[in-house]
């Protein structure tokens, strides 16, 4: 009978032991959420790329802009000489199109009158992506990644999709800096181009600069983890684990700190269709996070409504409070993020 509680009690012990091993800094999380929730900048970053900045589909005026506002402290990276396809495309609400065909349809030919002004610059296709970096220490020839994809559908002005997601990794690292943060690995932001086009701008940066298990560069086996953000304006509820099971302890122990804040899913599920595609095939860890769908696919998501009005301030703050918590963890613990075993 002793025998069988010491078992028993051996068996309820052991899982608490192996969660142990993944630390949190509750003093630094603490830091990272004084300043992400009292001097959030999240919002004015936000504001620049959409109402200032305006749309950015790759290949146009409004795209190439970022490159010149961030060429101080950054760098840029022509990674893919790609053809750009941009016919041009007349979108409505649904209330305007739905008033159409109802004339339409009950024998009223309804008049339209449209006016289109676009223009691309075709004396150059190659594609550009924007990067920065906070640089690490000890470990600092190791990388971990952060981002989103800058360029934008044509229109509106491109916030939830993803303005947002850029902004997001901008501020987390923001965050990071102004707390006097010293991570371990560099964090590299990465704005992402032509998204939009086939997830070119990422992919062809992955190729480029880590190549894939068959032909690896020197920095394949440096690379700990991508955290990706294209969903939306909505609010963090968990991140898509790319079929890469070793993690889940981790994220949840990572995830710990901000229960408070409903950040408690994760799931074996992939996310298709984000940047995380190209470094996923690469076999690299690649996260996009699990957010509250809000009116992304049914309002803002390739439409005209895709704008400032629509972003929903308190949850980009606790989206930047969150990454930035994943980024130092990531950026800190002693090993690089498991990889999947068949990679």
């Amino acid at each position: 009978m002793n025998r069988f509680r010491l078992a028993t009690a051996a068996l309820l012990l052991a899982p608490s032991a192996v969660v142990a091993q993944e630390p949190v800094h509750w003093d630094v999380v603490a830091r990272i959420r004084e300043e992400g929730f009292q001097r959030s900048q999240v919002m004015d970053l936000v504001w620049y790329m959409t109402d200032v900045l305006g749309p950015r589909l790759t290949g146009s005026p409004g795209m190439k802009r970022v490159f010149l506002v961030g060429r101080a402290g950054s760098r840029q990276d022509r990674s893919y000489a790609g053809v750009i396809r941009s016919p041009p495309v007349i979108s409505l609400a649904a209330e305007h199109y739905n008033r159409l065909y109802r004339l339409a349809h009950r024998g009223v030919p309804p008049r339209v009158e449209i006016e289109v002004r676009n223009s691309l610059d075709t004396s150059d296709t190659r594609g550009n992506n924007v990067l920065g970096e906070l640089p690490g220490s000890d470990l600092a020839d190791q990388l971990v990644m952060v981002g989103g994809h800058y360029d934008s559908w044509h229109q509106a002005t491109g916030a939830t999709d993803n303005a947002a997601g850029c902004a997001v990794a901008l501020e987390a690292v923001r965050i990071l800096k102004a707390i006097g943060a010293k991570p371990r690995r560099t964090i590299r932001v990465a704005f992402w181009s032509y998204e939009e086009g086939g997830i070119v701008g990422s992919r062809s940066y992955v190729a480029t600069q880590f190549g894939n298990q068959q032909r690896k560069s020197p920095l394949y086996d440096r690379f700990s983890a991508y955290f990706n953000m294209d969903n939306g304006t909505g609010q963090f509820r968990g991140v898509y684990l790319q079929g890469n099971e070793r993690v889940r302890p981790i994220f949840t122990e990572w995830m710990r700190p901000f229960a408070d804040l409903g950040m408690n899913t994760l799931t074996i599920n992939n996310a298709f269709g984000t940047d995380v595609v190209g470094f996923d095939v690469a076999g690299l860890p690649a996260f996009q996070f699990i957010q509250d769908p809000i009116a992304y696919e049914t309002r803002t998501h390739h439409s005209n409504m895709d704008v400032y009005d629509k972003l929903v301030p308190e949850d980009l703050r606790r989206n930047a409070v969150i990454m930035a918590s994943f980024l130092y963890h990531a950026a800190m613990r002693d090993e690089l993020l498991p990889r999947e075993a068949h990679r």
